[in-house]
């Protein structure tokens, strides 16, 4: 559902292993990330609108089934009002500066739909609730719950993996801005360059929510450094094309897993 999450699990996933194996292994595996994220641009207008994200996550992963929970904290500043607070994408809203709570974000995961350690091949069913607990009055979201599913692939061949995303999100009407339903999409590559670290580009696309605005573009490129502790470190910049698109942003997030007894 958003680009930038959808850039670091790639990275989880690639420097910790295909598919579901990006999880610690167990029958109860947990994982805490947070970490910050700026874009900024002017979405084909007169003034420059910049955008805080920083996001605390917890999930948990049981045999095929993972849940996520992410809390954010939003600041954007300039005539805006969030639609997608993960993807960067703005509506004319209130001006000044203004910060809080974002939209809190409820996921589940079913891995290994697909699952073939010969062919290096892993296909997931994701399911998102983002529910509007933004204050709307402010620009930090609609103020309405969006609802997303989407499959996520990996393919290993050898030191260099290859992924994507397609989905399709269903977002709540606030009334004074019409938005649509629309599908989206990611397709990247990362490369092992020495043992614990990978590098990858994606790039993501997405049809405005709201009709007659260009589509989400986005092209990414990251890192993904293995400490200790299974501490994984995930800088990354980003470049949007487009006006409803940032017209650039940065971010460094770092993800912690404690495992569990057992094996995928």
């Amino acid at each position: 559902m958003a680009c930038k999450e959808k850039v670091l699990a790639a990275a989880l996933c690639a420097i910790m292993g295909s598919g579901s194996a990006a999880w610690a292994t167990g029958p109860g595996s947990w994982r805490l990330s947070t970490g910050y994220q700026y874009t900024s641009g002017d979405y084909g207008g007169s003034e420059t609108i910049t955008e805080t994200y920083v996001p605390v996550t917890v999930g948990y992963r049981y045999g095929r089934m993972g849940l996520r929970l992410t809390v954010p904290y939003v600041s954007v500043s300039g005539p805006a009002t969030i639609i997608d607070d993960t993807t960067g994408e703005f509506a004319p809203g209130p001006g000044g500066t203004h910060s809080g709570l974002g939209d809190v974000i409820v996921a589940g995961t079913l891995y290994d739909l697909t699952n073939s350690a010969a062919t290096g091949f892993y296909l997931d069913l994701a399911a998102t609730v983002k529910f509007g607990t933004a204050k709307s009055s402010e620009g930090l979201g609609t103020g309405e719950n969006d609802y997303a599913v989407q499959l996520n692939a990996l393919k290993d061949i050898g030191h260099l993996g290859l992924f994507a995303t397609a989905g399709y999100v269903v977002r709540g009407n606030p009334g004074r801005i019409d938005l649509r339903d629309v599908p989206f999409g990611t397709i990247g590559a990362d490369l092992l360059l020495v043992q614990g670290v990978r590098a990858g580009v994606s790039f993501s696309y997405r049809p405005s929510a709201i009709v007659s605005y260009d589509p989400v573009k986005e092209a990414a490129l990251f890192v993904a450094f293995a400490g200790p502790g299974r501490l994984i470190v995930h800088p990354s910049l980003f470049k949007g094309f487009g006006d409803s698109s940032p017209s650039w942003g940065g971010g460094l997030m770092f993800s912690w897993s404690v495992p569990g007894g057992g094996a995928r």
